[in-house]
């Protein structure tokens, strides 16, 4: 498994309490750079992820608000993503992502409460979030619904280009 000391301390493997305590402001801009760095490795959204920040805002007060809060899940992966990039620099990410090592079964380490509780969650939001579209499935705009998505069809028209020639571009 990769990571040092903090990522492989051992901790119980329920979800890490974190009711009454508040997530920093400092916490939860280093948690923008994860979620960043994910739609990056994967090249599946456009401008940095920018246009999912106020749907990814929303999700972690929801997330953070109420109980069981994920607050201390947070900060954990905060701390473990930190470790991993202190030992691994750019390569951190990559290998948090998809070159991990964490075992099968319940998250006994702090890593594997980063990933199960945080990075998955996120990634689970970029795909959500019409991650799909910029992915490569062109015809497909996501399948987030509600007020906020109602303008923007399933499913694309094909409409045909018009005015084109023969021999035209």
């Amino acid at each position: 498994m990769i990571g040092g000391i903090v990522c492989n301390e051992t901790v119980d493997s329920g979800m890490l309490v974190g009711d009454g305590q508040l997530l920093s402001h400092a916490d939860r801009e280093f948690l923008w750079r994860v979620f960043v760095k994910i739609g990056e490795t994967w090249r599946n959204v456009r401008y940095e992820s920018s246009n999912l920040k106020s749907s990814w805002l929303e999700m972690l007060a929801a997330k953070s608000g109420v109980a069981p809060s994920y607050t201390a899940e947070y900060v954990n992966a905060v701390r473990v993503v930190q470790e991993l990039i202190d030992m691994y620099g750019d390569d951190a990410f990559r290998k948090l992502f998809l070159d991990n090592h964490i075992p099968p079964g319940p998250p006994v380490t702090r890593l594997a409460h980063a990933k199960k509780y945080v990075i998955n969650e996120f990634i689970i939001m970029q795909v959500m979030a019409s991650g799909f579209k910029h992915f490569g499935g062109k015809n497909y705009a996501g399948y987030v619904k509600g007020s906020r998505y109602n303008e923007v069809p399933l499913v694309r028209e094909y409409r045909p280009i018009t005015g084109m020639g023969a021999g035209e571009k």
